[in-house]
């Protein structure tokens, strides 16, 4: 299987960067029709975050997401097998870096958040110019996969700890020594690991890991998401987090999380994974989010 996964790679990596992008224009039709329970999670999920938009632009949108969704397969390749510094020339630049600079250089670590925005696999691969910087990832369950998977994203440098007991501890010290890490923060968590809070104004299921690490580690937190554009092109951006993440309110901290990713996504809602079933849990007594299997 991973000699399969390695060859498909090397196809997808033969094109030329601004191809994924032309491709995934023409593809995301089809790709809604062989996904029936993605699109229909992607347009309640609209539906109930973007109540007041007219349903023609709803529908444009999902298209849009799945447009980026298929974008972001075909880019694998280039992921996967260009340099860091090849793919570094696709970018044309980096939004409050100063700021982030200026974090930095406090001597405190830095705690950056990713949601799943535009070209999330590329921001990894950039992240690692920052040096020494530590993302949290959850291993495959093919063992070859998951070596190949370390070898590739280690190559600028890097560090990967697997989301496990041991591997939190570890991203706790690395934070608490003054270097950085990356966490994705709107996955949800399993079942009484978290707090529902709003997000877009809905009850979401959110893991408290991101407040409590910034509380214990005293670090600076961002928010760092990667905005894709025609032609193989991109631009990073950086965005202090909300400082309410700090309270020592839990639900606060939380809700100031959500608030920061959702200024992520303002920066180009098209962009955003509205496939994801972020709302499958409920609070208890609540309806049902999704109706449908």
């Amino acid at each position: 299987m991973i000699y399969f996964v390695k060859f498909f790679l090397w196809l997808l990596y033969l094109m030329p960067a601004g191809m994924p992008y032309w491709l995934s224009e023409k593809g995301a039709g089809l790709l809604m029709r062989l996904s029936p329970v993605k699109r229909h999670t992607a347009e309640r999920n609209l539906e109930r975050c973007y109540p007041d938009l007219d349903p023609a632009e709803r529908a444009r949108m999902v298209r849009a997401s799945f447009q980026h969704y298929l974008c972001s397969i075909l880019e694998s390749g280039h992921n996967w097998y260009r340099t860091p510094e090849k793919l570094g020339s696709y970018c044309d630049g980096i939004v409050n870096r100063d700021l982030f600079e200026e974090a930095r250089a406090s001597g405190k670590g830095l705690l950056v958040l990713a949601p799943h925005f535009g070209a999330w696999e590329f921001l990894g691969v950039h992240l690692q110019e920052i040096g020494d910087v530590a993302i949290l990832y959850k291993p495959p369950s093919n063992p070859g996969l998951d070596k190949a998977l370390q070898e590739r994203r280690r190559r600028g440098g890097g560090i990967l700890i697997p989301a496990s007991m041991t591997g939190l501890l570890q991203l706790y010290t690395h934070l608490q020594s003054g270097k950085a890490a990356g966490v994705l923060p709107d996955q949800q968590p399993p079942a009484g690991k978290g707090l529902f809070v709003p997000f877009f104004g809905i009850p979401a299921l959110t893991s408290d890991l991101v407040p409590r690490l910034a509380k214990r580690a005293d670090c600076n937190v961002f928010a760092a998401v990667c905005e894709r554009f025609r032609g193989g092109r991109f631009l990073v951006h950086l965005l202090p987090a909300d400082p309410e993440i700090f309270s020592d309110d839990l639900a606060t901290a939380l809700t100031a999380m959500n608030r920061t990713i959702e200024t992520c996504i303002a920066i180009d809602p098209d962009q955003y994974l509205w496939s994801y079933r972020r709302f499958k849990s409920q609070p208890e007594g609540v309806e049902p989010f999704y109706d449908f299997r």
